[in-house]
């Protein structure tokens, strides 16, 4: 389990940052495909992640696009704005699998402080995404300051939730006793 939980902390850590220099240099795609990787070591033990394993496939052919196209050049026509948002969507579905597939793992290890602290940081996690998401779409037709204001404090939000995701794998991934250590080949 510790290998495939690393798979899944890098996979998500790609799709999470972004840095583009005539390409994306920290790529999606690949994100995607190290988060397939891991839950394909895991669906033996947790049943869950195989639908995590299918929308990594998923993941990997969608996000392509954008290792050759800056999202965040605001020149960029009106399909590209909704194909941003289509990543984002993805990564919350994403992610929502792989909490499931963490509750488990905290289930299993039974360590009652980090299967309380995963459902609290799941809970967290879906609202502010979601809020940001369901703000994201409101913002674009309403102009002053106060939109503004929320829109960069649900932005610092879903950073710091996305920084809790990562802390909350690494912390499941160190708990995990070696008898619980599951490693397949792919």
């Amino acid at each position: 389990m510790n290998k495939a939980l690393r798979y899944m902390f890098w996979g998500y850590l790609l799709i999470f940052f972004r840095l583009h220099v005539m390409i994306d240099l920290l790529m999606d795609p690949l994100g995607y495909y190290l988060i397939y990787a891991g839950c394909s070591r895991l669906v033996d033990a947790f049943p869950k992640a195989k639908k995590a394993m299918t929308i990594g496939l998923l993941g990997m052919f969608i996000s392509l696009p954008s290792v050759f196209v800056n999202l965040s050049d605001t020149t960029l026509p009106t399909g590209w704005t909704a194909y941003g948002t289509l990543l984002l969507v993805l990564k919350l579905v994403i992610t929502y699998y792989l909490f499931n597939i963490l509750i488990d793992a905290a289930k299993m290890v039974g360590n009652h402080a980090l299967q309380h602290r995963t459902k609290n940081t799941y809970k967290f996690y879906i609202t502010i995404h979601l809020f940001t998401l369901a703000l994201l779409s409101f913002s674009m037709n309403i102009a002053g300051d106060g939109w503004i204001a929320l829109s960069l404090i649900s932005t610092i939000g879903v950073l710091i939730m996305d920084i809790l995701f990562l802390l909350l794998i690494g912390a499941i991934r160190r708990v995990s006793p070696k008898d619980h250590r599951i490693d397949y080949s792919i």
